[in-house]
């Protein structure tokens, strides 16, 4: 494996990304399958979902919620100690071109990005988040097109919006900076420490699997466009794409094939949404908010998923 930087781990940071277990399979026997054990810190069992004049909660486990950023017990480090243990050798300060790699999973390209997140770590310490909690916001004046979110993290406390389009991340970061005073978020946050920032750049494509193609370099992850186009979490996409494009160099299957079968529907179901959110006002989220009621359950809310954005 060549890497460009000069250890493993997260261009954003150290931050809490969540990896969805309410779509009627579990998200970590999920990553299984392709040859990936995943150990979170915590898992969400609690969801509050915001607009800007009302609130939705979701009882029931429906995140298991992982750290990012390459130290111990990172999503980066568990994944660099499998591939270690399997007798992958990792070259670190390497650039190579393209032509001569079988697999290309070099994240978001930097003349593609179309989805920007800035925030900021807080200790753990004084705050008052729960660790089996999530809290986010849909709201256009902090978070265009997109979401702000507040996470718990092992030693940390996230709080960062994720934006669609190209706003720049200074004006995203002072959203997040008029968001902090928000008296739910300044209440979960308490007396913690402002620890670091966040910055994070993300890429999708509408229809990733109409542009794939035999030819090598395989392009997976973000590298080919698979991400998912609502919230922007690829852990799912990147690990089965990278495990379907190392299968079908070592066992022949077609890559083409196998990925348009385990993902058919998957990314229009987003694009759908996706859709509905580009022209989404306040008032729209409202609505939304309204229609899935003051609380329910996970089980009601996988339902709810398929038809949130008509």
């Amino acid at each position: 494996m060549l890497e460009v930087k000069s250890r493993v781990g997260s261009t954003a940071g150290p931050h809490t990304e969540g990896i969805r277990n309410y779509l009627g399979r579990d998200g970590l026997e999920d990553l299984v399958r392709f040859g990936v054990s995943v150990r979170p810190f915590s898992v969400a069992t609690r969801v509050v979902r915001r607009s800007p004049h009302g609130t939705n909660t979701i009882r029931g486990p429906s995140y298991y919620l992982v750290a990012r950023g390459g130290g111990p017990g990172t999503l980066e480090r568990q994944l660099l100690d499998q591939a270690l243990a399997a007798g992958v050798s990792v070259r670190y300060k390497a650039r190579a071109s393209p032509s001569d790699v079988d697999i290309l999973a070099t994240g978001a390209p930097r003349d593609g990005v179309n989805i920007i997140a800035a925030g900021y770590r807080f200790s753990r310490s004084g705050a008052e988040l729960p660790d089996d909690e999530i809290q986010s916001l849909w709201d256009n004046d902090i978070a265009p097109r997109g979401y702000l979110c507040v996470l718990p993290g092992p030693e940390w406390h996230s709080v960062y919006a994720c934006a669609w389009g190209t706003v720049p991340y200074g004006e995203l970061l002072g959203k997040v900076d008029r968001a902090l005073r928000f008296p739910w978020i300044a209440r979960l946050l308490g007396r913690a420490k402002l620890l670091g920032k966040i910055y994070g750049k993300g890429y999708f494509e509408e229809d990733p699997l109409g542009r794939l193609t035999a030819s090598r370099p395989i392009a997976v992850g973000e590298a080919g466009g698979f991400q998912d186009a609502v919230g922007g979490f690829g852990i799912r996409y990147a690990v089965a794409s990278g495990y379907l494009a190392a299968k079908s160099l070592l066992d022949g299957p077609d890559f083409v094939a196998t990925m348009r079968a385990e993902f058919a529907g998957d990314f229009e179901e987003a694009v759908r949404g996706r859709r509905w959110l580009d022209q989404a006002t306040n008032d729209d989220y409202d609505a939304l908010v309204r229609k899935l009621g003051s609380e329910g359950q996970v089980t009601d809310y996988a339902t709810w998923r398929k038809a949130r954005f008509t």
